[in-house]
């Protein structure tokens, strides 16, 4: 009982990361004709929302003030968008994979009052609480908020047409949620492109959090590309927005896909160059997600605006994706196995196993 007890004391947000790269990856393969990867993974999903969704309740019941000084953080509390994220991400699982719309409306339901409270809630204690230099707190996984926020309004878009005569409230909705992501993602990059230039950061706080960078814009990407193909659908003065939303949706993709090599220079200069040894941490589920996005954006993207050919650009790009998340996966599970086999583990303490990784300033 002990052991579940701290499992569930020490649980992380991040977590839901699983789901979301899961989900994502699934939905990529449905877009490219891999029917039995997506279906498998959808099912997969199925399983892993509700384990880590029934560990974040239980969580919030039995240890509701570690919950809080989570939330109290200001390196932790943006990481509850992955909630938002993973919930909506499976209701579109529900919608695009098993054609489902009336099971997608009840998470996107679910996804637009975890949105309300998580918006609410880790914003507002930023405002108030937090008394930190920046690049002390600031770090990647902030950008969490804009994909939880884009993730509402992919799939709001996606399901705007199942509304019937409420359709087009849906989609105004659904532009609403899309502009606020993008806007907090704009706000934010600029301050962690500062972050990153002017303080220098150890090799063990760099990686995981930094490729939602990109994946922030991914989602973006997605989610106008989304409303670009949905809005005819939807009765309404709508369509006057598509030629901005077109244009924004690619811009967003081009700065995604800028963000790539520069991930991929920091990532040698961590594991070539300084040689940090991998070990698994729920954080690398940050790195498989913005793959997963980026693939499924791209096909998207090419069916918004008409441009066939980079398409073909995710037809490769899902095979880092499959091996990303396979590689990931393994090790989580062989992580699981080393720590329920170990004989008179210490327990693990609050916030070890992602704290290193949200901070690491190097003093001069």
């Amino acid at each position: 009982m002990s052991v579940i007890r701290d499992t569930i004391r020490t649980f992380q947000t991040i977590y839901f990361a699983m789901v979301m790269s899961t989900g994502i990856i699934s939905i990529a393969s449905d877009l490219l004709g891999f029917s039995g990867i997506a279906y498998g993974l959808f099912y997969l999903n199925i399983v892993a929302y509700a384990i880590i969704m029934s560990l974040q309740i239980l969580r919030a019941v039995m240890f509701w003030d570690n919950l809080y000084n989570d939330l109290s953080n200001p390196k932790l509390s943006l990481v509850f968008f992955a909630i938002v994220a993973g919930t909506n991400i499976l209701g579109s699982q529900f919608a695009g994979i098993a054609n489902q719309p009336e099971v997608a409306k009840i998470f996107w339901y679910v996804g637009v009052f975890l949105w309300t409270i998580v918006s609410l809630s880790t914003f507002g204690v930023l405002f108030v609480k937090c008394d930190q230099r920046i690049e002390v707190v600031l770090h990647g996984g902030w950008l969490t908020a804009t994909v939880g926020t884009q993730s509402v309004a992919v799939l709001g878009a996606m399901l705007a047409p199942k509304f019937g005569d409420y359709g087009g409230f849906v989609m105004f909705l659904s532009f609403v949620w899309w502009m606020i992501g993008s806007f907090i993602y704009m706000a934010l990059i600029t301050l962690i492109i500062y972050r990153l230039v002017f303080f220098k950061a150890s090799p063990d706080a760099l990686i995981p959090p930094y490729w939602i960078n990109m994946g922030a814009l991914a989602i973006t990407t997605l989610a106008g590309s989304v409303l670009c193909i949905n809005t005819p659908k939807v009765a309404g003065s709508y369509t006057d927005f598509l030629g901005f939303t077109k244009g924004f949706t690619l811009f967003f993709w081009s700065f995604g896909t800028w963000w790539i090599p520069y991930l991929i220079i920091i990532g040698i200069w961590k594991y070539g160059i300084n040689k940090t040894p991998f070990k698994y941490n729920p954080l690398y589920w940050a790195m498989v997600f913005p793959l997963g996005m980026y693939t499924a954006c791209t096909v998207r993207l090419s069916q918004a605006i008409q441009i066939p050919f980079i398409a073909n650009i995710s037809k490769y790009f899902i095979y880092a994706a499959y091996v990303a998340w396979g590689f990931i996966f393994v090790s989580m599970i062989l992580s699981m196995i080393k720590i329920a086999t170990a004989k008179g583990a210490p327990k693990i303490k609050e916030e070890e196993t992602i704290q290193p990784q949200m901070t690491g300033i190097v003093k001069s």
